[in-house]
């Protein structure tokens, strides 16, 4: 994807200093007492040291929740390094393999994320990571990586991997001979031509859990609500109504932050409307997702457009 973001090279060896940041171990607000930007200055502390290393890239690993991965992501994002992400994927949400992935692969990419992956955990079947590469590799913008095991690389490994639209693999914890058997197929391996057709993204807003497939021609948008500090009634309501999309109205600075705390309610997509840019801004940094910016809010247009491009939005 041309559009500026930091690469990461194809083969990430022990001559590549990564800068690993795992999970807090506390979940963010409301289900925690640690809040949304106490979060990012965690991660931020963290990987400041690792850029005073002289780290050239960030891994980000082990963690479950959306919201401390964009946590992670923005604190990173400041120090201009290439970010990677690794998503574990445990066994016993084998039945919904897909769902949350790409949701979590739609709202990262648009964060500026260099390169995704997923963990599968020790007993996933072959066939359902594949199945797994093949449902998120048509929605990537960003490259795909692999991490690799000493003991476990094989030729045809790699060759599967790299079927199934794979283009990094971080080889840190293999041999050498190991790591010349990768080196040997990405050689020999074509980017120039993609493993599956891409979809279009443009119009493909996510929350949380997933990502919603919307026709923008015929979209249905609700009436705009206005922020409350508990929503919990009227957010719930909604799943019993018929709209595709529900217009949020942000008037006051801190309505991002209000918003955050009863999002979990809704489970559908959701379109920001603001009348100042900054309220937009903390609107789209709280909201752990993909949003929608409503383009007849009233702001200039390159302003929405700036917004959109920092938080990867969709403009509608």
């Amino acid at each position: 994807m041309d559009d500026g973001r930091l690469s990461v090279p194809r083969l990430i060896g022990n001559d590549v200093n990564v800068g690993v940041l795992t999970s807090l171990g506390e979940p963010c607000e409301p289900f925690g007492e640690l809040s949304f930007y106490k979060m990012i200055d965690v991660f931020y502390d963290k990987a400041y040291a690792y850029d005073e290393e002289g780290c050239d890239m960030f891994l980000i690993e082990g963690m479950e929740e959306l919201s401390e991965i964009r946590a992670a992501v923005l604190a990173c994002r400041k120090l201009e390094k290439p970010i990677m992400v690794m998503l574990e994927v445990k066994d016993e949400e084998m039945d919904s393999l897909g769902g949350r992935e790409l949701a979590y692969l739609i709202s990262l990419q648009g964060l500026g994320v260099s390169a995704f992956g997923i963990k599968p955990s020790e007993d996933c079947p072959a066939e359902d990571i594949e199945r797994l590469y093949k449902q998120i590799y048509p929605y990537a913008q960003i490259p795909i990586f692999a991490r690799l095991y000493a003991g476990k690389v094989l030729y045809s490994d790699i060759r599967k991997l790299l079927s199934l639209g794979v283009e990094c693999f971080d080889c840190r914890d293999i041999r050498s001979a190991e790591c010349d058997v990768v080196s040997i197929e990405l050689s020999k391996a074509d980017f120039s031509t993609d493993v599956q057709k891409k979809e279009d993204i443009s119009f493909l807003p996510a929350n949380e859990e997933q990502a919603f497939f919307l026709n923008p021609e015929s979209v249905s948008v609700s009436p705009q609500i206005d922020i409350e500090c508990d929503m919990a009634d009227e957010l719930v309501d909604f799943e019993d109504e018929s709209y595709d999309v529900v217009s949020i109205l942000v008037t006051a600075h801190d309505d991002g932050f209000r918003f955050s705390q009863n999002m979990h309610y809704l489970n559908l997509p959701i379109m920001f409307s603001a009348q100042d840019s900054e309220t937009l801004r903390m609107a789209l940094h709280y909201y752990h997702g993909r949003a929608i910016i409503d383009s007849k809010c009233g702001l200039p247009t390159d302003e929405i457009k700036e917004l959109a491009l920092e938080f990867g939005a969709i403009i509608y």
